[in-house]
């Protein structure tokens, strides 16, 4: 019967084994670990604390309501005293403000007079709503006056932040990455179209979990059937979108396609979709990225179909399957070359086993 070697045994052998010969991956392997915690500490810092830093105005549409007489000095003083942070226009009705900020064209209104009102619509971005009452709450405390606030488009009241929304982004955009990748390193020979079928599923998962705890959990989100149903649509579309062009990253480049892919949805994606804060509010790059980014596309489909049903939404479907098509016609060629690769290898092997 033999006996099971103790701890000093394994140790006594290790010692007795020449430096030399020791696995010289191992040291590598180990110094390869720093690299991730490294990338996803810079990625962070960089992206996330670069865009959200310090939120300043960046041309943020506002109007002046009134008769022109009373109104164009005050117009013309709020456009110096920002200096480019706002770009004012004047409007004779209230109704005009209201509609213009309703239909999300201006980010807000001021009526001046013996009752100053703030014409918002936090349901488009709190961050800038809050921003322009806070602008024009200075103009009203000028001229010893209260300011009363008009919300023409409230969030709901158990979700006055609208950051469930932003979270409901990254809910599917994780379901469906996180998929890919495992199914990548779990079942790399899995067959194409059962990992379709699964990446589907997920798709339809992640935003109908998103939406129960947050819908019916703890009441972030509401609204009739259809609502919800172009909601969950909405989410799916975009998380199988993710999970599409992170499979192409995955054919196309191998290992490197899932650093890519981190860079395009998560450390870029996530700080440039105005969730955290607005836009508007945000430095050049990350106001940029904004109006073509992926998710940030999906952001504002989410807020169009809860809360100004459905403008707008044609326009973010158009860039979601024009992210999708751009990936696949980039990634076309390296995808045919590896395809190739391999079945070259393949067929190489074959032939030297049967001859």
């Amino acid at each position: 019967m033999s006996a099971e070697p103790s701890d000093l045994d394994v140790v006594a052998s290790r010692r007795a084994v020449p430096v030399g010969k020791r696995r010289p991956s191992e040291l590598r392997v180990a110094l390869i670990t720093l690299v991730l915690p490294l990338y996803v500490s810079v990625g962070f810092a960089a992206n996330f604390i670069g865009a959200l830093h310090s939120p300043q105005p960046h041309h943020v549409k506002v109007a002046v309501v009134g008769a022109p007489a009373a109104t164009t000095r005050l117009a013309r003083g709020l456009s110096v005293k920002a200096r480019g942070g706002l770009d004012v226009s004047q409007l004779r009705t209230v109704g005009q403000a209201r509609r213009l900020v309703a239909d999300r064209d201006l980010a807000g209104g001021y009526v001046p007079g013996q009752h100053p009102t703030a014409i918002v619509a936090s349901a488009a971005s709190a961050s800038l709503a809050n921003f322009v009452e806070a602008t024009f709450r200075e103009l009203a405390a000028a001229q010893d006056r209260p300011l009363a606030v008009e919300d023409v488009r409230p969030l709901p009241a158990e979700n006055s932040s609208g950051t469930p929304n932003f979270f409901f982004i990254i809910i599917c955009t994780l379901g469906t990455f996180l998929t890919v990748l495992a199914l990548g390193s779990l079942a790399p020979t899995l067959p194409e179209p059962h990992r379709i079928a699964i990446v589907a599923a997920a798709s339809v998962l992640a935003p109908l979990i998103a939406y129960l705890i947050g819908g019916p959990g703890y009441h972030t989100f509401s609204g009739d059937l259809g609502t919800v149903m172009a909601m969950l649509g909405m989410g799916a579309l975009y998380a199988f979108a993710v999970a599409a062009i992170t499979r192409l990253l995955q054919l196309g480049l191998g290992l490197l396609g899932a650093l890519v892919a981190s860079l395009l949805f998560i450390f870029l994606n996530f700080p440039s979709t105005g969730g955290a804060v607005a836009p508007q509010l945000m430095p050049g790059f990350w106001r940029f990225l904004n109006h073509f980014w992926i998710g940030a596309a999906g952001l504002d489909a989410n807020r169009s179909v809860l809360y100004f049903h459905g403008g707008g939404v044609g326009t973010d479907v158009l860039k979601i399957l024009a992210w999708i098509a751009a990936w696949a016609a980039l990634l076309a060629i390296p995808i045919y070359l590896k395809t190739t690769r391999r079945k070259t290898t393949a067929t190489t092997a074959l032939s030297a086993q049967t001859g």
